[in-house]
């Protein structure tokens, strides 16, 4: 093979290579044209870069197979990436990104009162500037959701407290923004051709951000009690369990069923909201079924063992001291 053969063979091999980005820049082409004169031959023109550009996939497949350095690069950041650290890190991050988000939407809704109050007639602009108002009701709650860093069992029921508390937060930051934004619309639509509604509209929408408020943190409170009673009811059930007497460690085992019963329904309860396909459970329900599990396994254990319910025991403490600042017997 002469000199000049051997300098065309990758040629000769991979010449096809050139319709992608031929075809590509083919097809930008053509789509520029398409307010011009020229409209028929843009459209020639980004029809034969889609064909070219779909026929030039084909010689780029394996094209990165024998890239082995970047290989290694992702193989060594996956690894560190899958590592507790770097998770609690992404976890933290998550948390500080909503908190900012959070900050910004009560941010955007003051500036936006004091830009009604400075230029009451621009009715559109404000609407326009509202509907982040109406973007932060819908998005806000489920962002959280999405934030929550995933722990393990142990760590997540020592954080407990901090779980519900964003959850019944955001969502008392997405309810008073969405009816910000019914009080945009209202003033936009109503209280610009009528001004002596203000007032009244004024009263009731801030009436409802107030109630709807409350009400979340009400709920909370009423969940943490309720739940608060729950477990001490199961762990004086479980601390009675005794092997003496074959029936009465039956009844006494049924017993402490039934109390897990009524924390497991407080558990699957969702904080922030009577909705649960939108809520935020008190406890993720893997952590519920895992604790389940190991609240049957004490159950029957203790009949045997009186150390069995040391682990369970452990675990509802957490919830328990979760629950314990928020506790109001009156909610």
């Amino acid at each position: 093979m002469s000199n000049c053969e051997r300098a065309l063979a990758p040629v000769r091999a991979h010449w096809r290579r050139v319709f992608l980005p031929a075809g590509f820049v083919l097809n930008v082409w053509g789509n520029s044209l398409y307010d011009t004169p020229h409209r028929a031959l843009g459209l020639v023109m980004f029809l034969s870069g889609l064909i070219l550009a779909f026929s030039g996939q084909r010689p780029w497949r394996g094209f990165t197979e024998n890239w082995h350095a970047p290989k290694r690069l992702v193989r060594r950041v996956d690894q560190a990436w899958n590592t507790p650290g770097w998770q609690r890190r992404w976890g933290y991050l998550k948390l500080t990104v909503w908190g900012i988000a959070v900050f910004a939407v009560v941010r955007h809704a003051w500036g936006l009162l004091a830009d009604i109050e400075r230029e009451p007639d621009r009715v559109v602009a404000h609407l326009a500037s509202a509907q982040v108002l109406m973007g932060a009701w819908i998005v806000l709650p489920v962002w959280g959701q999405a934030a929550e860093p995933k722990l393990a069992a142990s760590e997540l029921l020592e954080r407990l407290s901090g779980r519900v508390w964003r959850a019944v937060l955001g969502r008392t930051v997405a309810n008073a923004a969405g009816i910000y934004f019914a009080a945009i619309a209202v003033h936009a639509y109503v209280v610009t051709t009528r001004p002596s509604l203000i007032v009244p509209v004024a009263v009731t929408l801030g009436g409802a951000i107030i109630a709807v408020g409350h009400k979340g943190w009400a709920r909370l409170r009423k969940l943490s009690t309720q739940l608060h009673r729950n477990i001490r009811t199961l762990e004086r059930d479980l601390a009675l369990i005794d092997g003496d007497d074959a029936d009465k460690t039956r009844e006494r085992q049924d017993a402490a069923r039934r109390s897990w019963d009524a924390v497991h329904l407080d558990l699957q309860t969702p904080v922030d909201t009577g909705y649960a396909p939108i809520g935020t459970l008190f406890l993720p329900v893997e952590v519920t079924d895992d604790l389940e599990q190991k609240v049957e396994q004490a159950i029957q254990a203790l009949a045997t063992d009186k150390s069995a319910a040391v682990e369970v025991l452990a675990d509802l403490g957490k919830i328990r001291e979760a629950c314990s600042g928020r506790i109001d017997s009156v909610a």
